[in-house]
């Protein structure tokens, strides 16, 4: 049984849930990432704390698939998301409290993450955050010292 539980990496990585699809942003390295189906519903769960058995079990029991077959396949996706620096380990107090609502995938389709780097460079040469009257604003200097 697999205990361990997750959060977002951030303020690095950014998550945002539109009509179905999870779309994830790596503001270091300008890489974003896609979730859709079955990956998109247990996403609310992974970046919340929930114990990762708890969500694997949710997903067998919501969409009637193999326990095992999505034990297994839940890892895997758990392992991508950990190599791409998507989520990082989270302790229990670091949980916000969700339960474990059933996934709103109808089918089992199983956990992929569509990664584009597509858009990189732009990303990381133009990233997003506010813009002051002059354009982007400048980086802050560094503090003087006085001799």
């Amino acid at each position: 049984m697999d205990v361990r539980r997750f959060a977002l990496n951030s303020p690095k990585v950014i998550g945002e849930a539109i009509d179905g699809e999870v779309m994830i942003i790596n503001l270091e390295s300008g890489i974003y990432y896609s979730l859709t189906g079955t990956a998109a519903a247990a996403w609310p769960l992974v970046a919340s704390g929930v114990p990762a058995h708890s969500i694997a079990e949710s997903v067998a029991v919501a969409c009637a698939a193999d326990p095992g077959a999505v034990a297994r396949d839940f890892a895997v996706f758990i392992g991508q998301l950990l190599a791409e620096s998507i989520i990082r380990g989270a302790d229990p107090a670091d949980s916000n409290g969700a339960t474990t609502p059933p996934p709103g995938a109808a089918a089992y389709t199983g956990f992929a993450l569509n990664r584009y780097d597509d858009m990189r460079a732009l990303l990381v040469v133009d990233p997003v955050h506010e813009v002051g009257d002059f354009g982007w604003p400048p980086p802050p200097e560094p503090p003087r010292t006085s001799q």
